[in-house]
């Protein structure tokens, strides 16, 4: 099962890395020869196209895959941990780029296959956007219905990738450095960066003319079905999250209430028998004299998602948009203590069936030996002097879909449930907001009473729950947001080695929250080419 694990992992990196490489420029379709522009039902097809949103490619074995949009914001939160000596003794065989990344290393954070993979699937899909955009009155028109669903769908995408964009490579501060806003396919009308205020101006401007588009067009009510073409209730939990990273907590609750009145169904997976686990692979953990098993952990597996494949993620009912990272490192870095503690272990249903699954110590060679015990040859035992200094956090990770291969980016209703209760604690309703977080932990948890279970403060029982929902993939834009709207003085301190062949170089990492790092370097040379400036600390 390992040995598989390591073949889709590496296959879906090869599938995704080939699939991004492209200049994100591309070539218009008109310029094409086979695809000349000149009817409305191209732009309408180009609009409902999976890759917009969901690559599907059928010579993977049918599996349905997505751009790693969101790569390396896992491993740069405080919601995971390398430590120094597990990383040295089990695991830099496998991930000697994750461990740099998890360091905020330059030269790896800035690298061209890294820009390839974050960077360019956005500008390509802006381009498809301000393509159809381009064309929209030139083509010829079949009804007025249609010409605004097209201008709605394509003006909603253009905002929704200058987003991800700008909470990646920006700072929150409406005065930084935005990522200007592109809405044409010159391949010399590259923005100006502007500001971050002003993208985000123009972010909201697309949203409403989009809204007001598709209202228009009649695709006022969510259809789950094609999912993958927005709606109005698509619009307004995205801008539910735009603004929830403002801090414009009113307009949040607003858009957030609005979608779920369009779309609020949760999954109770607890019960569900696709999410029912089995027993897997056997750890044994030795006793003090390395010669008997003191314990034995069992990691158990969902066996039935797994042999859906990918396939399943479009029929998760929560999904407003069926965006997905295909690729991150769910499924094999470890969670955080931090992160690991937020867990109530009995009853939380997402710890039972996504984390409890040491699989980390599948990629943990360095510390998983075979001994002889009582005339038998066992493998996968933990001596006892590693137990020492190896904490029950590091043998968990995130496995949800596939073996752990995706984390959701899309919106969700859980999102939105989120949303609407952090904006009413704010705002002073706390009871209200309460009964929200129950609502949506009944479907989390495995009893009413634990559902029940929040503390007194519950405005911090909401982010908890939040890092809980959205998992370690969401730290890092969650973080930016609470240091930027809040205040909150979230840093990120880690112990890491500074050599990575070298287990005595450990230092110390520092992230406040006022530095520049937080918004990710260019590429030099995409930098140079878009003659933008290079993100302040990256120099």
């Amino acid at each position: 099962m390992k040995n598989n694990r390591l073949l889709i992992t590496f296959l879906l990196g090869v599938v995704t890395l080939f699939c991004s490489c492209d200049n994100f420029l591309d070539e218009t379709p008109n310029k094409s020869g086979s695809a000349y522009i000149y009817h409305m039902d191209q732009l309408y097809g180009m609009m409902g196209s999976p890759d917009l949103y969901l690559t599907i490619d059928a010579s993977y074995s049918s599996f349905t895959i997505t751009e790693p949009y969101m790569y390396w914001q896992m491993l740069l939160g405080d919601a995971v941990e390398l430590d120094p000596e597990f990383w040295y003794v089990g695991m830099q065989g496998l991930f000697p780029t994750a461990y740099e990344v998890y360091s905020w290393n330059k030269d790896r954070l800035d690298d061209q296959a890294g820009m390839n993979i974050l960077w360019t699937p956005s500008w390509k899909r802006i381009y498809t956007f301000n393509t159809v955009l381009e064309n929209l009155d030139k083509v010829i028109q079949t009804t007025k219905n249609i010409h605004r669903q097209v201008e709605g769908e394509a003006r909603f995408g253009r905002a929704y990738y200058h987003f991800m964009l700008l909470t990646q490579y920006c700072l929150w501060k409406e005065d930084a450095p935005g990522i200007g806003y592109r809405e044409n396919t010159d391949v010399n009308g590259i923005p100006a960066r502007q500001t971050v205020g002003y993208t985000l101006g123009r972010i909201y401007e697309d949203l409403e003319l989009a809204e007001s588009a598709l209202k228009e067009a009649g695709r006022t009510t969510f259809d789950f079905k094609h999912n993958f073409r927005p709606t109005v209730p698509t619009i307004q939990a995205f801008r539910a999250r735009v603004d929830l990273y403002r801090g414009n907590y009113e307009s949040a609750l607003s858009n957030a209430s609005a979608a779920l009145e369009a779309h609020h169904t949760l999954v109770d997976f607890k019960n569900d028998p696709l999410y029912e686990l089995f027993p897997s692979t056997e750890y044994h953990l030795l006793d003090p004299t390395d010669c008997h098993i003191e314990r034995t952990v069992t990691a158990k597996e969902m066996v039935g998602v797994n042999n859906r494949g990918l396939e399943l993620i479009p029929e998760y009912e929560e999904l407003y948009l069926p965006n997905l990272n295909a690729l991150d490192y769910s499924g094999n870095v470890p969670i955080s203590d931090s992160f690991y503690q937020l867990f109530d272990k009995e009853n939380d249903a997402r710890w039972i069936h996504f984390y409890n699954d040491y699989k980390t110590l599948d990629f943990a060679s360095g510390i998983l030996h075979t001994i002889e015990v009582e005339g038998q040859t066992v493998r996968n035992c933990i001596k006892w002097s590693d137990q020492q200094w190896l904490k029950p956090a590091w043998c968990h990770t995130y496995s949800r879909f596939y073996y752990g291969t995706c984390s959701i980016i899309g919106m969700t209703t859980a999102e939105m449930y989120l949303i609407k209760a952090e904006c009413l604690a704010r705002s002073g309703k706390t009871g209200e907001a309460a009964e929200l977080l129950k609502m949506l932990r009944r479907t989390r948890f495995m009893n009413e009473n634990a559902a029940n279970n929040i503390g007194g403060n519950v405005q911090q029982d909401i982010l908890d729950e939040r890092m809980r929902e959205m998992g370690a993939e969401w730290r890092f834009f969650d973080i930016k947001r609470l240091n930027g709207a809040e205040n909150a003085g979230i840093a990120i301190r880690r112990k890491i080695l500074s050599d990575i062949t070298d287990p005595n170089s450990v230092t110390e990492l520092v992230i406040t929250p006022d530095d520049p790092r937080w918004a990710l370097p260019f590429n030099p040379q995409e930098a140079e080419n878009m003659g933008w400036r290079q993100n302040e600390g990256w120099e």
